[in-house]
């Protein structure tokens, strides 16, 4: 186990240091020419005026939050757009309707119809193409609130080309896109994987989950730094997205918790389970009803989330106590454990933020892709426990297989498994021949030169039985000198040339090694010479057909 984890964390190591190369190696080449607009504003709030004030500050003078129907307008004077060949405004919206416009005249809106008819109304980065004039400008960006508590800090926009404004999104949230875009490749692989293996297993069924659980989470961190967009035209839905991948969270770590430390078929789990379902899902519906938007019931699912880690803990403390903890297990809830921890990480500082007491720092916006990533490298390490014991198993049960259904001195299936063999054909109506074959003179050689020169007889034939017969039929060895051969399909018409094969065999090694005369005699039948009858008389008619052979073979010496 300590390998394992070593390897494992060897591997998220490497994987955290490829994406802090890729940070400083990806940087836009002309990143300076973004030019950060936090000084210089004018800022109408209602009917206040605040001149000349840096953005950051805004939170501070205009009280702890905004409110629905609040109206800001953001003033710049002498703006300069000479040093560009396609100037771009990019700038965040929260919650709100907004206009820009340069000199008075409008350049770019969106959302207006929406805030008029109190529809919901997301958070987006906007992209706003600015007209190219070779003097300076009045810009203002002007934003209608449709959400209380929309703004608790004021992002600053940034002016820039196009093109090196949407390479600026991507390398600011460069941690966030890798981790996301490989929670949803990876989530989706492993979900092809677990649905390839048996789903009635519970290690599987967790494996299923834990990839749904990666996928939501790969999608909630896009939608949450706003970069869904960027791929995809999401026509407005991005925050949408984000809370509801947010909600069916909560739902499927309790799958995960569930298969893992197989709690489902438990009352208490099932309970909490389907209570904390609903408490997901409900509020997706009302607010697609129209009766309450989804931000406003964020609190629901971090109530939901505290009593389902909370009850969690409790359950797994339990387990610990009685010992039921397998070293799988383990791993997996180390990677649990680093994603709550993370995730009460970013609740706390979204507090702090809600309350105006400090901004969410970047460390609180990447503990949850982080968190989510020893979850991912942790469900790695079960899976490859799961594969290890998985493996014991199947070379157990195949040593056991063989013990059961194969000849003890000979290696080939014994009656045991012909039987099998031919009741699974004869559930399929298929025709088949069996090949009765009986080892001449296997007794004298036993009384007079001992059984291990038996022995050499019976595995030298049993040999050239498998060299002759593999690929074309089934071969079992049923008493002491008595074999069976099956054949069906195509060979179903070789019987006697392949006996005439075994026989040329055994002459030849006769003149190799004189010490056993070697030889056999055979006998077959089809199974449509005996019609409604089972197996055993295609055996019996071929048995008698043998022994007629055999002393025919008796008669000539």
């Amino acid at each position: 186990m300590r390998k394992r984890a070593l390897f494992l964390t060897i591997a998220f190591l490497l994987y955290v240091f490829l994406v802090s190369i890729g940070i400083l190696y990806l940087k836009p080449a002309n990143y300076s020419d973004i030019k950060s607009l936090d000084k210089g504003w004018t800022v109408t709030y209602n009917d206040t005026e605040f001149t000349d004030i840096e953005l950051s500050e805004l939170r501070g003078l205009i009280g702890n939050a905004t409110h629905k129907g609040d109206y800001i307008k953001l003033s710049h004077k002498n703006f300069d757009l000479r040093d560009y060949s396609s100037p771009t405004l990019l700038f965040e919206s929260r919650f709100s309707a907004w206009r820009v416009l340069v000199d008075e005249r409008i350049v770019g809106a969106k959302y207006l119809k929406q805030y008029r008819e109190g529809k919901f109304i997301g958070c987006e980065k906007n992209y706003v193409p600015l007209p190219v004039i070779r003097n300076n400008v009045l810009l203002e960006i002007e934003l209608m609130i449709s959400e209380d508590g929309a703004y608790n800090a004021f992002e600053s926009p940034v002016m820039g080309e196009y093109l090196t404004l949407l390479h600026y999104s991507v390398y600011n949230n460069f941690f966030v896109f890798i981790t996301s875009a490989f929670l949803l490749i990876f989530g989706l692989m492993f979900l092809v994987i677990s649905i390839a293996f048996r789903s009635d297993l519970p290690e599987i069924k967790m494996h299923t989950y834990s990839s749904l659980l990666c996928m939501d989470f790969g999608i909630w961190f896009l939608t949450q730094f706003e970069l869904l967009d960027l791929f995809i035209d999401t026509r407005g839905h991005q925050t949408e997205i984000e809370y509801i991948s947010l909600f069916l969270a909560v739902p499927i770590m309790y799958s995960v918790m569930g298969c893992m430390l197989n709690y489902l078929q438990k009352r208490r789990f099932y309970i909490f389970f389907t209570v904390g379902t609903v408490a997901a899902d409900v509020p997706i519906i009302i607010h697609f009803m129209g009766i309450i938007h989804i931000n406003h019931m964020l609190f629901i699912s971090q109530i939901n989330a505290f009593i389902m880690f909370i009850f969690l803990i409790y359950m797994v403390a339990m387990d610990t106590i009685e010992k039921k903890i397998t070293p799988a297990q383990i791993t997996q809830l180390v990677g649990i454990g680093a994603l709550i921890v993370s995730l009460f990480v970013n609740v706390i500082f979204y507090f702090l933020e809600l309350a105006g007491i400090m901004k969410q720092i970047m460390l609180s916006k990447r503990a949850v892709p982080m968190g989510m990533m020893c979850m991912v490298f942790a469900t790695l390490g079960n899976y490859q426990f799961f594969i290890s014991e998985a493996f014991a198993r199947n070379k157990e049960h195949e040593s056991l297989a063989h013990l059961a259904y194969a000849d003890g001195l000979t290696g080939i299936p014994n009656r045991s498994r012909l039987e099998k063999f031919i009741n699974t054909i004869e559930e399929r109506g298929e025709d088949y021949c069996i090949v009765s074959i009986d080892l001449n003179e296997l007794k004298p050689v036993n009384d007079k030169q001992g059984h291990l020169m038996g022995d050499k007889y019976l595995l030298e034939f049993s040999d050239i039985l498998q060299s002759c017969f593999t690929g074309k039929g089934f071969i079992a060895r049923i008493g002491g000198d008595e074999f069976v051969a099956v054949l069906r399909d195509t060979n179903i018409l070789l019987a006697e040339d392949l006996m005439n094969e075994v026989n040329t065999k055994l002459e030849k090694l006769n003149k190799k090694d004189s010490s056993i005369n070697r030889s056999a005699a055979f006998g077959f039948a089809f199974r449509h010479e005996v019609e409604n009858q089972g197996w055993n008389a295609v055996y019996l008619l071929a048995d008698e057909r043998m022994y007629k052979k055999k002393t025919a073979m008796k008669g000539l010496k």
